[in-house]
């Protein structure tokens, strides 16, 4: 790009505080530090003219988790362990609320509803007789009665007849979020910079280098990066991982009326303005979605497509569009609020919950500058 002088100095001139990524992590961090210390500089670099990792790529589903996850998260981590990171989906989506107005954001509390194959018997039976035992959880932990119950599920023929609802989810337009995000962040005298790609980062100096050869002085620096981290910080443990999704021409009596997910999370659908949207199928290949490059595969196209017929036969000849978004997941699914030195802080991870983690983590990462 050709800047000019007065573009560079705009770009290149410390601010009390730089982060990178204009995501809802950067956008949420950067509004906390700014609504509790309104004195403060703040300004966020982004790569892309929209944010480049999932946070306008996701399949806009307000959730903090189903079931079968929550009882193969607890049998992994322990019921503690889960549930804190439950705990923090749940207050994450509470602060997106009460920052972004519902209609601001196309929020719908339509529910979120697990659905199982009918070969799926026995993780059916144990699910639903865990549902007591994970409402106590959830009263306990959240302060929230009866989340989870049995429903009839009389529309999708090629599913068990039997499903589990949560009445506490619902569904957003993930680009709606972040251009209010961005309009509050506009409105706190946040400058928000894209286009800018940041190659690397003199910590000896406080400079970051990006592209066009600028060199950005900083002062206190947060990443916000989530599945593109290990390109400037190998060392922490987060790795990118690549989800495609597909969303299909307006159908004729669409028989969706909520969000939808089936294997632990992995598939996740829902109905937007009579079309069909589905995504997931990463567990059929992890080490080839263990990927931080846009893009599909014929493997998990044909897989999608195949489910997309069991929703809706037909379908898969009435696809709008595919692509694919870039989370960042790792060997833990608690996110990554770390001190690299003591000027530069990151908070990545989110484990493909960010519509529900990032204002949590916005607010940690600001409480952490402010109390520094």
């Amino acid at each position: 790009m050709n800047y000019s002088f007065w573009e560079k100095k705009y770009i290149q001139t410390a601010t009390d505080v730089t982060i990178i990524g204009a995501g809802i992590v950067g956008l949420s961090t950067a509004i906390s530090i700014k609504e509790k210390q309104p004195w403060r500089s703040v300004k966020i670099l982004e790569r892309g003219s929209l944010p480049y990792g999932a946070s306008t790529k996701n399949a806009g589903f307000s959730c903090f988790g189903s079931v079968s996850e929550i009882l193969d998260d607890i049998e992994v981590m322990g019921e503690e362990s889960t549930m804190e990171i439950v705990k923090m989906r749940y207050q994450g989506l509470q602060m997106l609320k009460s920052r972004i107005q519902p209609q601001a954001m196309e929020y719908i509390d339509n529910g979120g509803t697990e659905l199982f194959r009918k070969t799926d018997q026995h993780l059916q039976e144990h699910c639903i007789q865990k549902i007591a035992y994970c409402n106590d959880l959830m009263q306990s932990h959240l302060n929230i009665d009866n989340c989870y119950s049995v429903i009839r599920n009389d529309h999708l023929r090629g599913f068990s007849s039997e499903c589990i609802y949560n009445r506490y989810e619902g569904t957003i337009n993930p680009v709606f979020m972040i251009n209010a995000l961005v309009k509050k962040a506009n409105e706190l005298s946040i400058s928000v910079v894209y286009g800018i790609n940041v190659s690397d980062i003199d910590r000896a100096k406080n400079i970051i280098i990006a592209g066009n050869d600028l060199k950005i002085d900083y002062k206190k620096l947060i990443i916000c990066t989530n599945g593109f981290t290990a390109a400037l910080f190998p060392e922490l443990e987060v790795f990118p991982a690549r989800n495609q999704v597909l969303i299909t021409e307006v159908l004729n009596n669409n028989p969706l009326s909520s969000g939808y997910h089936m294997d632990k999370g992995y598939i996740f659908f829902r109905s937007y303005e009579g079309r069909i949207l589905l995504g997931g199928g990463r567990n059929l290949d992890f080490k080839g979605e263990t990927t931080d490059q846009f893009g599909y595969t014929l493997l998990i196209q044909e897989y999608l497509m195949q489910f997309l017929e069991e929703i809706y036969p037909g379908a898969s000849s009435k696809i709008y569009q595919w692509w694919s978004g870039i989370l960042g997941v790792g060997p833990s699914k608690y996110p990554i609020c770390k001190w690299l030195d003591e000027d530069i802080i990151a908070g990545v991870r989110l484990g493909g919950m960010g519509v529900a983690i990032g204002s949590y983590l916005g607010e940690k990462l600001a409480s952490e500058i402010i109390n520094q």
